[in-house]
């Protein structure tokens, strides 16, 4: 392949990846911006909202908890092994909006990844 396909294919590649990640930017922050209604801080509130509503007994909810926690390990060891590869792709789109953008924006830009991250952690946690 010659360098000009190359580097055009690479060019390619990384604005679908800073595509995808502005969307999701955008959609995280449309979702915080109209979703109005309470958002449950940690997982237990999460849960307790969710047996409350179904209006679960005790031992319901000791099964739904046992559920979700084996559910929760499950996903965490399949993606494992993908995480760092995942964070890498993340993190280079990043990179690369950041220098599309003036130096108001990229002020504006580490606000919004630094949400993000701090959402990441809060989920990582549950």
């Amino acid at each position: 392949m010659s360098k000009t396909i190359q580097r055009t294919k690479a060019q390619a590649i990384l604005f679908l990846l800073g595509a995808v990640l502005v969307g999701g930017a955008l959609g995280f922050s449309a979702n915080r911006t109209f979703d109005q209604r309470e958002q449950p801080q940690d997982m237990a509130s999460s849960r307790k909202r969710l047996a409350d509503r179904l209006e679960l007994t005790m031992a319901q909810r000791r099964m739904l908890d046992s559920i979700l926690d084996e559910r929760n390990e499950r996903m965490k060891t399949l993606l494992a092994p993908v995480r760092p590869r995942l964070d890498s792709l993340r993190f280079a789109a990043r990179a690369v909006i950041r220098g599309q953008l003036s130096v108001d924006q990229q002020l504006r830009w580490d606000e919004v990844v630094l949400e993000l991250s701090r959402d990441s952690a809060r989920t990582d946690r549950r």
